[in-house]
């Protein structure tokens, strides 16, 4: 059987290139890469863009990734892209993390740059881009899969004579996967709903050590070590706000983790974490200091109407909680056209 440079050669001849005509692509693409790439590597960024299929390096649907999973091939969209955020290894030396979400039509994932990358994509990437990735390695995450980018790994952006079929447009992000349904019709395990309804009460915000990269709690009986990571890391402070959502159907408790909590409460973690350890300074225990914080600080959320998506799990002492993946802006035209949808059909 060919190996995959004779089989990506051929392929191009196939396609009325020369023998010298690829040498100089590849030339080229060497040049240009921001990556130390082989030959092979380069020839199959070349492979994806003149759209060649290589037979056992399929791209994959974002549904089928999971933890383990090594030499994956996606093709997918930037919805989300998060600020890189620095830190300081235990050698002294500067390390930096970019987290960006990518979309298919089948789901979506976290795509993790580590150090020069983090710094380059977080320029270069936005919201909307098609991005391509050759050789990357999925880990387990806080809110499952996440995709690792390493130094094996290729990166394309807004690679040339794709089949976009499999993307999401443009304007679909926001109802990508999303079901809207009422709060009475919630049930534990419900994945990728939508429920719009008023903030009721103001709950708590609590704290937790994490590993920057994949946001999981660290051990206390091993600071510092990522066990998910297995990587020496700095702790990072991440914020958990709980909130009680009410939308005239029903109440469920809901759960916003790290950036959802800082969007709501427009505050950055490190603030929110300031604040409440002065009332515990005071002598307050965690629950009361983080209500306090938000009763002091945030009383003004109350009423306030929102639009949020995630999943339904269940808790034994509280019951049901809504887990916030996505906040989105309410857009009025598309409410109305949601009732009066739902008062057609109520008249069929």
């Amino acid at each position: 059987m060919e190996d995959d440079v004779s089989l990506i050669m051929s392929k191009l001849m196939e396609k009325g290139y020369t023998e010298a005509q690829i040498k100089e692509k590849i030339r080229i693409k060497k040049e240009s890469s921001m990556f130390n790439l082989t030959t092979k590597g380069i020839l199959s960024i070349i492979a994806s863009e003149e759209g060649i299929s290589i037979p056992g390096k399929e791209d994959m649907k974002i549904e089928s990734l999971t933890e383990g999973m090594k030499d994956v091939n996606i093709l997918g969209r930037v919805t989300r892209k998060y600020s890189p955020k620095e830190f300081v290894r235990d050698d002294g030396s500067q390390g930096a993390v970019l987290n960006v979400t990518v979309a298919d039509k089948t789901g979506e994932i976290t795509v993790v740059f580590w150090d020069e990358n983090a710094g380059r994509f977080s320029e270069s990437l936005n919201r909307g881009d098609v991005i391509k990735i050759i050789g990357g390695q999925i880990k387990g995450g806080m809110k499952g899969p996440q995709l690792y980018i390493s130094s094996k790994s290729k990166v394309i952006l807004n690679p040339e004579g794709i089949d976009g079929s499999s993307l999401p447009d443009l304007t679909t992000f926001k109802s990508l996967k999303y079901e809207r349904t009422s709060i009475s019709e919630l049930n534990p395990g419900d994945k990728f709903k939508e429920i719009r309804g008023t903030i009721a009460k103001l709950y708590s915000v609590f704290f937790y050590d994490a590993c920057p990269t994949c946001f999981k709690k660290l051990d206390n009986s091993q600071k510092g070590f990522c066990k998910n990571c297995k990587n020496e890391v700095v702790p990072t402070k991440v914020v958990i706000l709980d909130l009680g959502i009410d939308d005239s159907t029903g109440y469920i408790r809901a759960s916003f983790f790290k950036d959802k909590a800082e969007k709501i409460l427009g505050t950055e973690s490190e603030s929110i974490y300031r604040s409440v350890k002065s009332f515990l300074e005071k002598g307050f225990n965690l629950r009361n200091a983080g209500e306090t914080y938000l009763s002091d600080n945030h009383y003004d959320l109350l009423g306030k109407e929102i639009l949020i998506a995630g999943n339904v799990a269940e808790n034994e002492y509280i019951g049901n909680v809504f887990q916030v993946h996505n906040i989105f802006e309410i857009e009025l035209e598309e409410e109305i056209e949601k009732i009066l949808d739902s008062i057609g059909k109520e008249i069929k």
